[in-house]
């Protein structure tokens, strides 16, 4: 018998057409394993990207060790509630997009303006255009069945263990019924996969069913990556939440160090200043 879990809905077939043969399917079961006991944890997809990447930073992450904001993550920031806008209130003019910007700083993204240092008006000027730019390229993304924006997941699917994310858009797909996106206003897709399962997942536990295909695009460049979730692949995911959950939980714990895996993603490490793998590896990669 396996201990967990059970995510079960029932009701009519479920008919999806357009893949290499009409099929239909009822709503399957998703188990999320009962993990090492401990402390209530709530996962994102980012702790759960940044654990695969290396677990240490994500302990650091979970105590409160967070990146700095950065010029390119605030410009990533605004450019998301310009695509949600969009979707949402429909096309924003050319000379109006500026103007719409200083809205949304406004509206939330004050304190991040302030962490970056930009406090002049000759300050934001490039990061707006820039904004802009991406903005007028997504604007050439089709937007036939949007359903939502911004969506908001999160479920308890043990006690104790709480997964929460956002989705940025969800379409009524013809082909494979729900269909998230995460767009990306950077050209690094390279993560994508890892993130798509785990909002697959996510949704799955909230919504009841397993979103049939998710999507990782770059506005900058058109590039999409692509899965199609099925319910074991949800299962695979929660399993490996589960023990990311169970490590986390033992270390709270004993009190040790995770494992230290050097790579890229050391740069913006705020552990950096103390670890000497991380430190070797940016020193390699800027050379």
């Amino acid at each position: 018998m396996v201990y967990g879990s059970w995510l079960m809905a029932v009701g009519p077939p479920h008919v999806v057409v357009g893949r290499s043969a009409a099929f239909a399917y009822h709503r399957r079961v998703v188990v999320f394993p009962e993990p090492y006991p401990g402390e209530p944890l709530t996962v994102s997809a980012t702790l759960h990207r940044t654990y695969i990447m290396c677990p240490q930073q994500a302990l650091g992450r979970l105590l409160g060790e967070y990146p700095k904001e950065t010029v390119a993550s605030f410009k990533g920031s605004l450019a998301h509630r310009l695509f949600a806008r969009h979707l949402v209130k429909g096309p924003i003019g050319e000379d109006d997009v500026a103007g719409v910007c200083r809205e949304e700083i406004g509206a939330g993204l004050n304190a991040k303006l302030s962490s970056i240092g930009i406090n002049k008006p000759s300050q934001l000027a490039p990061v707006l255009s820039e904004v802009g730019d991406l903005y007028q390229r997504f604007r050439k993304f089709p937007t036939d069945g949007f359903r939502s924006a911004e969506v908001a997941l999160e479920s308890e699917p043990v006690a104790g263990v709480t997964l929460r994310g956002s989705v940025d858009a969800v379409f009524d797909d013809p082909d494979y019924g729900t269909r998230l996106i995460d767009w990306k206003t950077g050209t690094h897709l390279d993560d994508a996969p890892v993130q798509l399962a785990f909002y697959a997942m996510a949704w799955a536990f909230e919504k009841g069913d397993v979103p049939g295909r998710a999507e990782a695009v770059s506005v900058k460049t058109g590039e999409r990556i692509t899965i199609e979730p099925s319910p074991s692949s949800a299962a695979e995911t929660a399993a490996q939440v589960a023990d990311m959950v169970g490590e986390l939980r033992k270390t709270f714990e004993s009190g040790e160090d995770l494992e230290r895996t050097a790579g890229p993603h050391c740069a913006w490490c705020p552990l950096l200043d103390d670890c000497s793998e991380g430190a070797a590896a940016v020193k390699v990669t800027r050379s």
